[in-house]
């Protein structure tokens, strides 16, 4: 009798467990999914980034960028002090962001990426893309990029004991662009 008492709690237990972790993870699928093809139509510019505290620093010429509207260079973060650099890569259209800049931002995204610029195809900009390792390395800042909308945004992996972002570059990512999308009409 006693036994049976201990498993119908354990029972008990272990499903709330199971209710609270499923929840959890419905939040985070719902928050990556935003980038996912849902939003393909948006057509944003740099106020539809302002509206969330986007910090512009830099304008970039974007004259041998195929097809690309204009580019930018600067931070986001919900905190002041949790602010992490983006570069944002406008273009008319999410069809032609996909067409266009693809090989642009693959380029210069992730652990091969192209941080030189004597190799890199489009030149404007690129030191903004590179960081400098404890031991003095030069090492990518963006290991990743997502397109949302007509938009490539190239998502920063950086973590310091300053920064309490996440080192997960589609997170960081996704974290800006839900504060974006709070704000489209």
């Amino acid at each position: 009798m006693k036994y049976k008492y201990i498993i119908i709690k354990s029972l008990i237990v272990l499903s709330i467990l199971f209710i609270f972790s499923c929840s959890n993870n419905d939040d985070e699928k719902v928050k990556e999914s935003i980038m996912y093809g849902s939003y393909d139509n948006l057509f944003l510019s740099k106020e539809s980034f302002e509206k969330i505290g986007f910090k512009f620093n830099k304008d970039y010429n974007v004259e041998n960028l195929p097809d690309a509207v204009s580019a930018v260079y600067g931070f986001w973060g919900l905190k002041s002090f949790d602010r992490l650099a983006y570069e944002l890569r406008f273009y008319p259209s999410n069809k032609v962001a996909k067409e266009s800049g693809i090989f642009y931002a693959e380029e210069v995204t992730g652990s091969d990426a192209i941080l030189k610029k004597s190799e890199a195809s489009w030149k404007e900009g690129i030191k903004d893309r590179s960081g400098t390792t404890f031991f003095g390395t030069i090492s990518p800042k963006y290991m990743d990029y997502v397109i949302f909308g007509n938009v490539i945004v190239l998502c920063p992996s950086e973590k310091s004991s300053a920064v309490s972002g996440v080192s997960d570059p589609i997170l960081n990512c996704s974290n800006m662009l839900n504060e974006v999308v709070k704000f489209i009409d």
